[in-house]
């Protein structure tokens, strides 16, 4: 890794584990869901035509939190390095969401899915998931060599004695991308039993079922006192991704969003699973680079997706606008 990377990296988390110190079971997670992915594609038959040397710069995991980090971090080291040349071809990307114009506005529409979702159903005990992630390799020397989307399934199950089953598997690529570098769908990632204990959460504490308390919960989970609304969406996800939430808990992280500017309603869509939603957005969290997205169902008050969206021009690889991740929970 350069030392312009190392010191971004330092200097935007200051948690990063150190040299020499133990790996937590989060990150023996993705650490294994990294090095799984990397022998499927060296078993694939359709290997990628590259061959010079490779340091992966961003290959996000999908229960890592700071995603968002780690998207700002490539656009920053994309920036501020001059040797970077323009990537010989556009990566293609998901297609953008089709979007209807919706007349009610963003605090009458929260509101309306808090009430609603608070008399709806527990949840069960699996967390299921598909998501699409921009993948970037970039050179030794410096220069943009691939980036593709990879989509993945994944599915966490919660014991009745405590453990916890993840697994992750290749999914299909989505509609017209080509898919040759990608192994094949349904190759098995990560399939692993955490015993009771063993599995880690971003924060030790449940989540809140009250709007007011959300605020000081996500200042514990983050490390910040105040958030963007793009931020919020950022970690709201990455709490439902990992936690089996109360209909009373996600009322009350529906409800926070209220609380916070800059959260607009984009419109009504039908999401990449075929469900209905209301798209709402934030650009604050990196105005001009970066759009945040959460699709929440009209008739459940239930959050059905997050997507990032990059809006910015210094990037040669992909399209602007290009969805750069989405994350659809099988709810």
């Amino acid at each position: 890794m350069n030392d312009l990377l190392s010191s971004l990296l330092r200097a935007a988390d200051p948690g990063t584990v150190k040299r020499g110190d133990p790996l937590s079971a989060l990150g023996l997670r993705e650490l294994a869901a990294y090095e799984a992915r990397e022998a499927a594609l060296a078993r694939s038959s359709r290997s990628n035509s590259i061959s010079s040397p490779r340091r992966q710069v961003w290959r996000p995991m999908p229960l890592a939190a700071g995603g968002a980090f780690l998207v700002l971090l490539f656009v920053v080291v994309f920036a501020a390095t001059s040797v970077l040349r323009p990537a010989p071809a556009v990566a293609a990307t998901p297609p953008l969401l089709e979007l209807a114009s919706v007349s009610q506005s963003a605090p009458e529409l929260l509101k309306e899915m808090e009430n609603m979702r608070r008399k709806g159903q527990p949840p069960g005990m699996t967390i299921r998931a598909q998501s699409w992630a921009l993948n970037t390799s970039i050179g030794e020397d410096g220069m943009i060599e691939s980036s593709v989307v990879e989509p993945q399934w994944s599915e966490t199950t919660f014991l009745p004695d405590g453990s916890v089953r993840y697994r992750l598997v290749t999914a299909d690529p989505f509609p017209g991308q080509n898919d040759d570098t990608l192994p094949e769908p349904g190759t098995v990632l990560v399939d692993e039993v955490f015993l009771p204990g063993d599995w880690d959460t971003p924060v030790d504490e449940a989540p809140p079922t009250g709007v007011g308390d959300v605020a000081a919960y996500l200042a514990t989970l983050t490390g910040a006192d105040t958030l963007t609304g793009g931020q919020a969406i950022r970690e709201i996800s990455t709490i439902v991704s990992n936690t089996l939430l109360t209909p009373e808990q996600e009322a009350a992280l529906i409800g926070y969003l209220n609380t916070l500017g800059g959260i607009q309603v984009s419109g009504s869509t039908t999401d990449r699973l075929g469900r209905v939603g209301i798209v709402f957005s934030a650009t604050d969290r990196d105005p001009e680079q970066f759009e945040d997205r959460l699709i929440i169902s009209p008739s459940s008050g239930q959050i059905l997706a997050t997507e990032t969206l990059y809006i910015g021009s210094d990037r040669t690889d992909i399209a602007s606008p290009a969805v750069i991740d989405y994350t659809a929970w099988e709810r």
